[in-house]
């Protein structure tokens, strides 16, 4: 057990850091009140968190593979519990807008690709085990953060409430980092590594790049706008967050479903990665084709499998065809690949909404995009034989 201290760190990494995305509408409409602004100002607070790691990724990716991690995850989770004590502190809009980048930019530093790139570097052989376990911790703090939050914004007020959570956070991230993950863990761990010129040179960065920002487009418009659509069909706000709920569940159940399988499936990646693709699409058909009845259940947990499954699998198919030394470069490098569809898949899905009335065409959409990604996975070459797991 001991040995999987590692991994428990980076599930509280992943949790209190990209997992926090699941808090972020309780402080809309004090903010919205507070500054004098509607809710899609402050709204444009998500899109910081997607073009600021998303551009900072590819040198974060590079730090992991050249400097201790356990440094980088330190001054990351100091960096953003700073920016959210120092948001909670702005006296105007345009302030707290500037320190909320501060959080982005130092919850980038302890997000997925450095965590992600720990495990690999650490678990040699069970990546695909230590990637699901971290993994989970999004999904834990999605079901633990958000009644303590609410309460919290209820009896302290915004300020009051972000300031606390942010010093409760710091402190319990910089205890299990410091005690759990090793000092020394770098780019020392691993063997020969590619050059990173050569990283760009191989198909399966771009396969697997294009593929995963396909991926994750889908993530995105279904995040955004499974709510509206459910609520456009007639379904009351309450019905919506049960339904809702079940699909995070079957989320942390995809995650638990690749923690037992990837390592089975380590010389048939494509078959993992394509399977879990087509049961997320399966799910999104069946909310295409059926607009009530207990069929919609059924779509939302396969779509929520879908999701949650897939936030592994991205960091363990590179490191079934990448050396663990270029691994978090590889990640990292990726990552500018996923902001076009990401940031322009909202805005066009509410035209559409806009000028149909039915997000349909939406769904119809996501569908061929899931499609196209495991059409682009086909053509991945089967990699090197995994190696033996490191005790």
């Amino acid at each position: 057990m001991r040995n999987w201290f590692p991994a428990f760190a980076g599930m509280a990494c992943l949790g209190f850091g990209a997992g926090l995305m699941s808090i972020y509408g309780f402080f809309v409409p004090a903010l919205s009140e507070e500054f004098g602004v509607g809710a899609a100002t402050i709204n444009i607070g998500p899109v910081a968190l997607m073009l600021v790691p998303g551009l900072a990724a590819p040198f974060v990716g590079k730090f992991a593979d050249s400097m201790p991690i356990r440094r980088i995850i330190l001054a990351g989770c100091t960096l953003a519990m700073l920016g959210l004590v120092l948001t909670s502190l702005a006296p105007s809009l345009a302030v707290a807008g500037l320190c909320f980048l501060l959080f982005a930019l130092g919850m980038t530093l302890y997000g997925p690709v450095v965590v992600n790139s720990l495990m690999v570097k650490l678990y040699v052989g069970r990546e695909g085990k230590a990637l699901a376990l971290v993994a989970a911790g999004t999904s834990i703090a999605s079901a633990v953060l958000p009644p303590l939050v609410g309460a919290g914004l209820e009896m302290f007020g915004w300020r009051t409430a972000l300031a606390a959570l942010a010093l409760t956070l710091l402190v319990v991230l910089w205890l299990l980092v410091w005690l759990c993950i090793p000092a020394d863990i770098g780019a020392s761990v691993g063997g020969a590594a590619s050059k990173p010129a050569e990283i760009y040179r191989r198909r399966e960065f771009w396969l697997v790049g294009v593929a995963v920002a396909l991926v994750f487009n889908v993530s995105v418009l279904a995040t955004i706008c499974y709510p509206p659509l459910f609520i456009s069909r007639g379904m009351d706000p309450v019905e919506v967050g049960l339904m809702l709920s079940i699909s995070a569940i079957a989320g942390l159940s995809g995650k638990v479903f690749v923690a037992i399988s990837a390592d089975y499936l380590q010389d048939r990646p494509r078959v993992l990665a394509i399977g879990i693709m087509l049961v997320q699409c399966t799910g999104i058909a069946i909310l295409l084709l059926f607009k009530e009845g207990w069929p919609i259940w059924l779509g939302l947990a396969c779509s929520g499998f879908g999701v949650g499954a897939f936030l592994p699998v991205h960091p363990w198919l590179n490191s079934r065809y990448f050396d663990t030394a270029v691994i978090g470069q590889v990640n990292g490098a990726q990552m500018p690949l996923m902001l076009p569809l990401a940031l322009a898949g909202p805005p066009l899905a509410g035209l559409v909404f806009d000028r149909t009335g039915s997000y349909d065409p939406v769904l119809a959409s996501m569908v061929v995009l899931l499609l196209l990604a495991c059409l682009v996975l086909t053509i991945l070459p089967r990699p090197a034989p995994a190696p033996a797991p490191v005790a």
